[in-house]
């Protein structure tokens, strides 16, 4: 809003609407001094301007939010892939239990059978 005001002020300061600019009306058209007509071609131009500083920051704007958006995903895969990661550990470790299990079992089996052959040998 203040970017707005301090031209107007200029345009105000050299520029009386009540005595620099007059009615035609043979032409339907105003009639403005030359000081008027240099101060509103300046305010113009600082308008152009000003709508190209706006464009930008839109742009800037629009890629922050792509950036913290691209940002996120990253953060929502890495933590994915580490829920993943760690279920797979845990089903390793209880897989290893279970195999550890099993070669007791098949020790214990295996005792157990050369026990019972060394009694058919006598």
């Amino acid at each position: 809003m203040l970017t707005v005001l301090i031209p107007l002020q200029s345009v105000a300061e050299s520029c009386n609407p009540r005595t620099d600019i007059a009615e035609n009306p043979q032409k339907g058209n105003f009639i403005y001094s030359e000081s008027c007509h240099v101060e509103f071609g300046k305010l113009r131009y600082a308008e152009k301007e000003r709508q190209k500083q706006v464009e930008h920051l839109e742009e800037s704007i629009r890629l922050k939010d792509l950036a913290l958006d691209i940002s996120n995903k990253r953060i929502e895969n890495w933590q994915e892939a580490t829920y993943k990661v760690e279920d797979r550990l845990i089903k390793m470790e209880q897989n290893s239990q279970k195999v550890n299990m099993i070669y007791f079992g098949l020790g214990v089996l295996l005792m157990g059978t050369a026990t019972w052959a060394a009694g058919q040998l006598r």
